[in-house]
């Protein structure tokens, strides 16, 4: 989505009103059109304007539309009218329903009541109710400091919204999984027979660089492009800034991705002439834009599914969430021993922003995964204390739900650090100080190293070298260099062979 970024004038309490101008409305109007800062074709005209005209109380509308013009200066305009129109209604009919008629009249007892009313009364979700109490709770606390009609007391000293609705447990339960292996292999196999060539591009595109749908739909016409060396990248809009301006970034695709995107923009050509737009996922459907990111979630990948019969272990269809194409691609990139951490530095000759995409990776979601590999109930791990670690897991798992489990997992990740190493994980805490061994850290026969049959070719390969080194060594009659590789081979062999006697189904001696 286009946006433009507001420049509006300071206005205290004391302000003409009449005088200040919001996109092509006056701060007095009762609807307030953003349209001239929300530029997108795609966007409805519904979507572009806030209306005040649920409130009836004057004083209550006052602050309100204070609150929406100070909003302005910080957040997307479309964000704003969310919060007005989507969550303010509910608050303004409690307001209605208990003769409030100022938020100078909000009290500790009010605010809990009317949480207390959207959860038993109106019978909300965690997310909506966290966001219709947060938008009251902030009005109150920006009034205070601006000197608008609100509140004089403190009403949120020993609580917030957030700890009313328990949000952050809501996330947590909800939390983004990556796609099982199996399934996520014939998914794109599906793909890549798929004949829509929309859906096959979304699913190709997410699964190939991590983007959210959002940013894969929001690619346009000539946006692959090769650096100097020979590097392919794409350009997408990333919408998810720290501001909440989007900003265009470059991503390194492979020619997966390029080919795809070439299909697509010779299939929508004759849609993208006739309508002037530019974007690639284009339909022509009452008229032809751009296609809708909850007609992709709710049918498309759905329909995919279903069309393809993709099933998890259980016999079921997959639920396909379209986000898990981003927590895949983390987990991809760890099996292809590539550590998130010097992502940022290996594509540096670039530019900066050909690696800003890759950083918004989050540590948290990195340590997801680690810790679903190296600690989860399936997990086939190997090392010095890899039985010791997978007693006592069982021990914990034993008669444990699949949630409960999870919960278990989550909580051990906390107390543990899982650093990236080529072939495995470092369990070594760095809290503790730096490790003993410094730069000439040989893991393999190290306690603090867990590996898992993720990377077994990685290692597999590695000791069919050593192998070669040693004999060629013995032929030489080089008996240090042989030494050398024979205490490597020591701990590594074992390593192997523990990897593929789980890889064929057994458990280890």
């Amino acid at each position: 989505m286009a946006i433009t970024k507001l420049n509006l004038q300071p206005i205290t309490i004391e302000s003409d009103y009449s005088n200040v101008t919001i996109g092509n409305s006056k701060f007095t109007d009762d609807i307030w059109d953003l349209s001239p800062f929300i530029t997108s074709k795609t966007t409805k005209d519904s979507k572009k304007k806030i209306t005040f005209d649920f409130i009836k109380n004057k004083d209550v509308k006052l602050i309100i539309k204070h609150y929406a013009y100070y909003k302005l200066g910080q957040i997307k305009p479309q964000s704003i009218r969310d919060y007005i129109n989507a969550k303010l209604p509910l608050f303004i009919k409690y307001c209605d329903l208990n003769n409030i008629n100022s938020f100078s009249e909000i009290t500790k007892e009010v605010f809990l009541n009317y949480s207390l009313w959207l959860k038993e009364e109106k019978r909300v979700a965690n997310q909506s109710g966290y966001m219709s109490t947060r938008v009251v709770e902030e009005i109150i606390k920006v009034g205070q400091i601006k000197g608008w009609n609100v509140s004089k007391t403190n009403i949120f000293v020993d609580f917030t919204s957030l700890d009313l609705w328990d949000w952050k447990k809501d996330r947590k339960e909800n939390k983004t999984k990556p796609i099982p292996e199996e399934v996520f292999d014939k998914i794109l196999q599906c793909t890549l027979k798929e004949k829509n060539i929309l859906t096959k591009a979304g699913i190709i595109i997410q699964s190939q660089t991590g983007l959210r749908i959002n940013e894969v739909l929001s690619i346009r016409q000539g946006c692959v492009h090769t650096t100097n060396d020979g590097y392919e990248y794409m350009e997408v809009t990333l919408s998810k800034t720290e501001k909440g301006e989007p900003i265009i970034h470059k991503v390194f695709i492979n020619k997966l991705v390029k080919n795809v995107v070439a299909e697509l923009e010779e299939y929508t050509k004759d849609l993208r002439e006739e309508s002037g737009l530019k974007e690639l996922f284009i339909i022509k459907n009452h008229g032809i834009r751009v296609l809708n990111v909850n007609k992709w979630s709710e049918k498309r990948l759905p329909n995919f599914i279903e069309r393809w019969e993709i099933r998890d272990n259980k016999g079921n269809l997959y639920t396909l969430k379209s986000h898990q194409f981003r927590a895949t691609f983390v987990r991809e990139l760890i099996k292809q021993k590539v550590p998130i951490a010097y992502i940022m530095k290996q594509f540096a000759h670039v530019s900066i922003e050909m690696t800003s995409h890759y950083l918004t990776l989050k540590e948290e979601e990195v340590k997801d995964i680690y810790s679903n590999m190296i600690l989860g109930k399936d997990s086939k791990i190997a090392g010095l204390r890899a039985k010791e670690i997978k007693s006592k897991l069982d021990e914990q798992f034993r008669g444990k739900t699949e949630k409960e489990i999870d919960d278990i997992v989550s909580n051990l990740s906390k107390s543990m650090s899982f650093n990236p190493l080529p072939t495995g994980v470092c369990l070594y805490d760095f809290r503790r100080g730096n490790c003993s061994d410094g730069d000439g850290c040989f893991f393999y026969n190290c306690p603090n190293y867990v590996t898992e049959v993720k990377f077994y070719p990685i290692l597999k390969q590695e000791l069919d070298l050593m192998e070669k080194e040693m004999s060629r060594l013995e032929k030489l009659e080089q008996k240090r260099a042989l030494d050398v590789q024979k205490f490597k081979y020591k701990y590594l062999k074992p390593l192997v062979d523990s990897l593929e006697v789980q890889m064929n189904g057994k458990e280890t001696q």
